[in-house]
This record gives C-alpha cells, structure tokens and sequence, in this order.
C-alpha cells in the first residue's frame, strides 16, 4: 500500500532533501512503527523487537517527486497479515493484520494530536518518539503530511503541533506506589516482562527490576501473587505497566489490589501505607474520619477479615 509524506513549504526547495534529513526521518518513522507495534501486542513499547518481526515494518521508499513547492515522499508498506502472531488473543486487537507500519505512524500522531482519540495507543516511550520530530524542522512554517491517499484520515503536523505533543507527556500522572494482586499468565524472559491477569480479567504488563527478581518471581507462574512496585501511566492516567519492586504470596487483604489501577484508591493507599509500617496519623489527610479511632493492630485485622 502507497504513503505520502510531503514535506509542506519546504525550504530546500520542491523535491530535494538533504540526506541528513532523509535519514533523520527514515530512522524516527521506523522507530515509531516499531513501538507502536510493540505497544499494540506487548502492552508496552520499550522492548526489544523480536527479529522474526523485523521484516514486517519494512518501508520501502518510492521515487521523490515534487507537488508546486512541496517535496512529495512516496513510500510502499505491506499489511501485518503474514505476521507470525496469534493476533486474535489479544484484546482489541483484531484489526492489526490489516494496518502496516504507516499507517500505525499515522494512527500515533493522530492519537497524540486529536483529543478525542484513543490514548491507548499511546505511552510514554511512543510520545517522547514523536517529540523527537521537532529537530525535523528548519522553521516554523515548514509542516509534515503524512496520508495513504484517504482510506484513513491524513495528519498534518509542524512544530506548533509537536509543542502539543510535548504539553501532553506532561500530562503523564507521575509514577506511584501500588499493590496489585493476579495470576502471573505470562512470562517472557526476552522481553525481561511478565503479564499479570487481574480478577476481572484485565492484563497487566509487569517489568521487573532486576533479572534476579525475574527469576525469583518465575516460581508463581499460574500462580496467585500479590506484587509491590511503581506504577506507570499513559495520558490520561491510564496503567502503562508497573515496575516490580518485591512479591508476596496473598493474603485475604489483597482483595483490594484484585483490580487493575488506574490510580491508587483510598483503600489501596491506607493498606500499603499499613504495610510499609508507617502510622496512622499521616493519613488523617487522606481518610478523614475513617478508620476511626481503631489501634493499627485492630485495623490491620479488619483488613485480614475481609474475604
């Protein structure tokens, strides 16, 4: 299937471009075709590509032409159809096979700069990828198009429009602290990463710190566990993945960490909070009036009564 990228206002002139920048923007499209295939069947983006995988984001670049004063690119993909994946096991996912690396390119620019478009198909590895294109840019009226010829919406973008992009990583909430208790349903030592199936079925993908924790969590594979770590959100403050730091078998407790976090609720702050061995009175702020007047003892048997 054909591409356009044409470079609007071009300022060195209609259909010249600079090898510098060919190779600027042929190595940042490639990377943000890699991660969003990354992100859309890992979870997460900052992975290594498996190599079986790499001949799928082939982008094979057309002869350059010009259009009046713009330099038009014309590049030719291939769908994901062949790719060697059970695609219909992940999630929302069944569409993939028919899109090709440009056009997940165009998809991630279109989520970054449209706000009613899908922030899953974003994270932050994906949105600093995208920022990068700002060094593209020679002056503020040069622009990009990118468009395969209308069978999906085009996207236009300058440096106006990777500011957007850059005010919209800062949206990021910060990491946190959490709990999260699942069953360990994947593990993929290449990947350093694990995926953890939550009680109501929601995948979470977990990066554990070091290859030692990785291979001392190996023991809970199909297993029940309850994980501690640092949580870490795509805009929006949707759960990017949480980096593990330390595991536990569960306790009756857990059933507050069953689901997956989108930010920690006033009950998973008190629990970990208790766990971490602080007292109560700093969390008068958080709580108010509850728990009342029970000793740390007392509640952390309320706690444990919970089943």
């Amino acid at each position: 299937m054909n591409y356009d990228i044409k470079i609007l206002n071009n300022y060195e002139g209609k259909g010249r471009i600079e090898l510098n920048r060919m190779a600027f923007l042929s190595s940042h499209v490639k990377s943000i075709a890699q991660k969003a295939l990354l992100l859309q069947l890992y979870g997460y983006s900052k992975v290594s590509l498996p190599t079986k995988f790499q001949k799928y984001l082939n982008i094979f670049l057309m002869p350059t032409q010009h259009d009046g004063d713009n330099t038009l690119l014309t590049l030719d993909a291939d769908n994901f159809s062949n790719l060697p994946v059970q695609l219909d096991a992940f999630r929302d996912k069944t569409d993939l096979n028919k899109l090709t690396p440009m056009a997940l390119v165009i998809k991630t620019f279109t989520a970054a700069l449209n706000d009613n478009e899908d922030k899953n198909l974003l994270d932050e590895p994906i949105i600093d990828e995208l920022i990068k294109f700002k060094k593209f840019f020679n002056n503020d009226t040069e622009s990009i198009l990118l468009s395969n010829r209308q069978s999906i919406p085009e996207i236009q973008f300058s440096i106006k429009e990777i500011d957007k992009i850059e005010a919209l990583y800062k949206t990021i909430p910060t990491p946190q602290k959490t709990v999260i208790n699942g069953t360990i349903d994947e593990m993929k030592f290449s990947r350093k990463q694990l995926i953890l199936i939550t009680t109501d079925k929601q995948r979470v993908v977990i990066l554990p710190q070091s290859d030692e924790l990785l291979i001392e969590v190996k023991d809970f594979f199909g297993k029940e566990i309850t994980l501690t770590g640092m949580a870490h959100f795509k805009p929006g403050g949707q759960l990017s993945y949480m980096k593990l730091e330390s595991f536990t078998e569960p306790g009756k407790s857990d059933k507050f960490f069953s689901h997956k976090p989108n930010k920690m609720s006033v009950q998973q702050q008190i629990a970990l909070q208790i766990r971490d061995g602080k007292k109560r009175n700093p969390l008068d702020d958080i709580i108010g009036k509850w728990p009342g007047n029970e000793t740390d003892e007392e509640f952390e048997l309320m706690l444990k009564s919970l089943n």
